[in-house]
């Protein structure tokens, strides 16, 4: 199940190599995507195998600001049950631990979007994963 319509593109190998080398600038610009692509997920699975649940979701959260480009609020691009499975969790405890940031005014929930609250507090999670 794709999460969003794609269109899908093929280039034979030959042709992408004649592009590539005709054109550097495009080459470099491919290899900053890629670096950018590997420390994302470097970072994710550093995530999900050293951090508590609740420091995967305010990681999650934080990053989504960044993308998102908005420092107080957030949509959520994927439903509840996809982010439990993106974290390593259970829909049942991603709810419990929004609740938890709620009742600590980090964050607030409405639907897909997310107010963020108090942004140190989150960055603070994100790192320590101690959820009062």
């Amino acid at each position: 199940m794709a999460l969003e319509k794609s269109v899908i593109i093929f280039l034979p190998r030959n042709k992408f190599v004649d592009l590539i080398t005709a054109t550097p600038g495009l080459g470099m610009t491919l290899l900053a995507d890629l670096s950018k692509r590997l420390r994302e997920f470097t970072m994710q699975i550093e995530n999900l195998s050293l951090k508590e649940v609740p420091a995967r979701l305010a990681a999650y959260i934080l990053t989504l600001s960044k993308e998102q480009k908005n420092k107080k609020q957030v949509i959520l691009p994927i439903s509840k049950a996809q982010l439990s499975n993106l974290i390593g969790t259970t829909p049942e405890t991603v709810s419990r631990i929004f609740k938890k940031m709620m009742t600590s005014s980090y964050i607030e929930v409405q639907t897909k979007t997310i107010l963020i609250k108090d942004l140190e507090g989150l960055l603070e999670l994100s790192d320590s994963g101690s959820l009062s």
